[in-house]
C-alpha cells in the first residue's frame, strides 16, 4: 500500500479504536457506579494492599518518613509499584473515595493497552493501518470475555499486567531483532537503547507482580535453550571446566531439581511443604546457588562474553539479576512465593484449555471468550502460517559455534566429549527470528503458568491475553508480506474476515455497542451480597474518628480461619482506617512492629465472641498497660463482636 494512504487509513483506524476505547471506559465506569452495590470495599487482596497504603499515607503525612517508606522496601507479598500508585491517588485531592480511584486506575491500565498496541504494532510492522485495525480487533476479543469487564473495574493486578506485558514483548522483539545477526561473543553497539528498553519493561512487569516476572523469566530461558542450544552447550562446558566441579556441581543440580520439583511434590505427595523451617532451608540453598553463580560470572567476566549468547547477557544483567537480588534481599518474599505455590484451587481444568472452551451457565466461569470459535480458528490459522514459515526456512542453518577454551590434551572428560559433540552441531536459523522468539515465549508462558500453578483461577489467563492476540496477529501480517498475487489477496481476505467477525462482537448480545451490554456482562468483582459486608460498616460507624487505636483483629488468627466472620477480616481493617485516617489512627498490633504503644490512646478488639482472648490480655500487660472498657457491640448474627477499651498506663 502507498505510504501516504497507509498513514491516512491508519490515522482513521486509530481514531476508531480510540473512540471505541473511550466508549468502553465510559460504559464500564457507568456500570461500576450504577450497577455495583459495593464500591466502598475491594476484594481481599486489594483491601490488604490498601490498608498498608493508608498506614504509609498517615506516617508520611505525620513526618515519619522512614516508617512510611519501609513497606515499599519490605514488599514481601506484593511489589511496591501498585502501592506507589495507590499512595499517589490517596494523596490526590478530589471527592472520589480511594476505592473508586484505585478501581478506575485498573480501568485506565486496560484502556492504555490499545493505544500501546497501535504504537507497538506500527513500530514492528511499519504499517499504521495494521496497528489501528489490530488494536480494535484485540479490544473486541479481550473485552468480550467472561471476566475482563470485572477485572477492568478493580484494583487487582491483571490489567496492569496486560499493559506491562505488551511492552515487555515489544522490548523482547527489539532485543532479538538486534542480536539475530550477531556472532558468538559479539555485543550490541554501546549507544544501543535496547538494553534500557528491555530492563525497564521487564522490571515493570516484575514489580507489578513477582510471579508475572518469574514465570516469564522461565519462559525466556526455555526459549533461549531452544533457539541457541549449541551455544548453551558451550556455556555449560565452560562452566564445568572453570567452576562447577565435584560437590559444587552436585549441589547445583540438587538445588535446581528441588526447586523444579515443588509443583510436582504438591500434586503427587501429601508432604506438608508449607512449613517455615522448610522454606528457610530452601531460601538458604537458593541464595547460596545464586551467590555462587554470580561469583562464577564475576570471576570469569573477561572470558564469559565469548561463550554466552548476547541476548541472555543483556537479559540477565539488566533484568534477571536485579530482580533476583531484590527477591533474595528479603526472606519473607521467598516464603510468600512458596506459600503461593502451595495454594490449590481447581476452578478450571487448564488455563490453556479455557481459551478454547465454550461458554457455560456456571459460576465461576471456566471459559474465556464469549465467542470461542473466533479464537479457535484464528489460533489455527496463525499456527498454520507459523508452520508454513518454518517449513519454508527449514534448510537455513546457523553454523556451529566456535568451541574455544579447550582443555589440555588427554584431560578431556567423557562428559566434556559428549557435550562437545552436541555443541558442534548446526542449528536452524529461523529459531533466532524475533517474531518466532516472542511467539514461542508467549506459548511457553501459558505452558509454564499451567504446569506450575495449582491455583487454577481463571484470572491467571487474562494478563497475557492481549499480548497473545497481538503476536498471533503478526503472523497474518507476515504472511501477507511474504505472499504474492493470488495468495496475497487471499491472506488479506482471511485477515479481514477475522477482523469483521471479531468486530461483530461489538453489536451482538452483550457487545459494547449493544443494548444488552450492561445486563449480559459481569462488572462487579465484589459481587452483589451487600448484607454479608454490612457488619463491618455497622462497626465502623460507632468507632471514634479521632481515636488512636491499636487493634486486635481476631479474624486474622489461624484458629479463626474456618469461621463465618473470617470473610470480613480485611473489610474491618479497611473501613476502620477510612474512618480514622483524617484525625485519628488505626493500626493492627504486631509484637515485631510495635515495641510500645505511645502513639495510641485506645485499644479495639474485633472477633467472633466478646471474650477477649488471653493472649491479647498478656500482650497488653507485657507493655505495661491496663484496659478500661468503653464500648461493646455484638452483631445480631452472633458472628461478630466489637469491644473498645481506653488504654491505662500502669
Amino acid at each position: 500500500m502507498n505510504r501516504s494512504w497507509d498513514r491516512i487509513l491508519g490515522f482513521l483506524a486509530g481514531l476508531l479504536t480510540l473512540a471505541a476505547t473511550g466508549i468502553m471506559v465510559s460504559k464500564n465506569w457507568q456500570a461500576f457506579l450504577e450497577i455495583c452495590p459495593i464500591t466502598d470495599l475491594l476484594t481481599w487482596d486489594e483491601n490488604i494492599r490498601l490498608t498498608a497504603v493508608y498506614d504509609q499515607f498517615q506516617d508520611l503525612r505525620d513526618g515519619k518518613i522512614w516508617r512510611g517508606i519501609l513497606p515499599f522496601l519490605e514488599a514481601a507479598t506484593w511489589p511496591p509499584l501498585r502501592p506507589i500508585f495507590s499512595l499517589a491517588l490517596l494523596a490526590t485531592p478530589g471527592s472520589w473515595p480511594i476505592t473508586w480511584k484505585d478501581s478506575f486506575l485498573g480501568l485506565a491500565f486496560y484502556a492504555l493497552c490499545f493505544p500501546s498496541i497501535i504504537y507497538i504494532a506500527s513500530r514492528i510492522t511499519g504499517s499504521y493501518i495494521f496497528g489501528g485495525l489490530v488494536s480494535l480487533f484485540i479490544l473486541a476479543m479481550s473485552l468480550h470475555t467472561s471476566e475482563t469487564p470485572a477485572y477492568s473495574l478493580s484494583s487487582m493486578l491483571e490489567t496492569q499486567g496486560m499493559l506491562s506485558l505488551l511492552w515487555v514483548y515489544f522490548g523482547l522483539y527489539k532485543l532479538y531483532d538486534s542480536v539475530k545477526d550477531l556472532k558468538q561473543g559479539e555485543a550490541l553497539p554501546k549507544d544501543s537503547r535496547v538494553p534500557i528498553l528491555v530492563s525497564v519493561t521487564l522490571l515493570l512487569l516484575f514489580f507489578t507482580k513477582y510471579p508475572y516476572g518469574l514465570l516469564l523469566f522461565i519462559s525466556i530461558f526455555l526459549y533461549e535453550l531452544i533457539s541457541r542450544f549449541p551455544e548453551w552447550i558451550g556455556f555449560v562446558r565452560f562452566a564445568i571446566r572453570n567452576h562447577y566441579k565435584g560437590l559444587r556441581l552436585a549441589f547445583l543440580i540438587i538445588v535446581v531439581l528441588l526447586v523444579l520439583s515443588l509443583p510436582v511434590l504438591r500434586v503427587v505427595t501429601n508432604w506438608n511443604l508449607d512449613q517455615k523451617s522448610f522454606k528457610k532451608v530452601l531460601y538458604l540453598l537458593t541464595v547460596l546457588v545464586f551467590l555462587d553463580f554470580n561469583y562464577f560470572l564475576y570471576k570469569t567476566r573477561k572470558e564469559i562474553g565469548s561463550v554466552t549468547p548476547s541476548s541472555i547477557r543483556i537479559l540477565y544483567l539488566y533484568a534477571i539479576l536485579p530482580s533476583f537480588f531484590w527477591l533474595f534481599a528479603n526472606l519473607d518474599r521467598v516464603m510468600s512465593l512458596v506459600n503461593a505455590q502451595m495454594i490449590v484451587n481447581k476452578f478450571v481444568r487448564s488455563f490453556i484449555l479455557s481459551l478454547f472452551e465454550s461458554p457455560e451457565k456456571k459460576f465461576p466461569a471456566s471459559h474465556v471468550f464469549a465467542e470461542p470459535w473466533i479464537f479457535r480458528l484464528f489460533f489455527f490459522f496463525s499456527i498454520a502460517i507459523l508452520f508454513y514459515w518454518i517449513y519454508s526456512r527449514r534448510s537455513e542453518k546457523t553454523p556451529a559455534p566456535k568451541l574455544g577454551g579447550e582443555t589440555e590434551a588427554g584431560k578431556t572428560s567423557f562428559l566434556d566429549k559428549a557435550l562437545s559433540k552436541l555443541q558442534n552441531r548446526t542449528w536452524p536459523s529461523f529459531a533466532k527470528d524475533p517474531l518466532f522468539a516472542i511467539t514461542i515465549i508467549v506459548f511457553l508462558q501459558y505452558i509454564v503458568i499451567d504446569a506450575s500453578t495449582g491455583n487454577k483461577q481463571l484470572r491467571h489467563v487474562f494478563y497475557p491475553l492481549p499480548a497473545l492476540l497481538l503476536i498471533l496477529s503478526f503472523w497474518f501480517y507476515r504472511f501477507i508480506q511474504l505472499s504474492s498475487n493470488v495468495w496475497k489477496i487471499a491472506s488479506i481476505c482471511v485477515s479481514l474476515f477475522f477482523f469483521f467477525w471479531a468486530g461483530s462482537l461489538f453489536f451482538r448480545d452483550g457487545g459494547l455497542l449493544s443494548s444488552t451490554y450492561f445486563s449480559a456482562n459481569q462488572f462487579c468483582l465484589k459481587g452483589f451480597d451487600t448484607a454479608t459486608f454490612q457488619p463491618a460498616r455497622d462497626f465502623a460507624k460507632v468507632i471514634d474518628p479521632n481515636g488512636k487505636y491499636i487493634a486486635f483483629n481476631a479474624f486474622h488468627e489461624e484458629e479463626n480461619f474456618q469461621i463465618p466472620g473470617r470473610i470480613l477480616a480485611s473489610e474491618f481493617d479497611l473501613l476502620f482506617r477510612q474512618k480514622t485516617v483524617s484525625n485519628g489512627k488505626y493500626r493492627n498490633d504486631s509484637k515485631y512492629r510495635w515495641k510500645n504503644w505511645d502513639e495510641f490512646d485506645k485499644a479495639l478488639y474485633v472477633g467472633p465472641s466478646c471474650e477477649l482472648p488471653e493472649k491479647y490480655i498478656e500482650r497488653v500487660q507485657s507493655l505495661g498497660y491496663g484496659l478500661e472498657p468503653s464500648l461493646e457491640m455484638k452483631h445480631p448474627s452472633g458472628n461478630y463482636c466489637l469491644r473498645e477499651f481506653r488504654l491505662i498506663k500502669k
